[in-house]
């Protein structure tokens, strides 16, 4: 798993948005786990306090990281 971005202390202290990758597909992960997680879920996990979302394209993770950071920011 590689990182391909990632904005860490974020939304809070410890926790981070990411975009990942596995060389086949991106994934736009939050919290305090996934983000720094060698090693994934291959399936999208959208319950508890980390979470992952998989998308075939890097510009599809980086849009749902975006809506994201702004539904935070207001």
């Amino acid at each position: 798993m590689s990182v391909v971005e990632i904005h860490e202390d974020f939304p809070n202290r410890d926790e981070a948005y990411a975009i990942l990758t596995d060389r086949e597909r991106y994934a736009f992960a939050w919290g305090p786990t996934y983000p720094y997680a060698d090693t994934v879920p291959a399936q999208d996990v959208k319950e508890g306090e980390s979470g992952i979302e998989w998308y075939s394209t890097k510009e599809a993770a980086r849009e749902a990281m975006k809506q994201a950071i702004d539904a935070w920011q207001g």
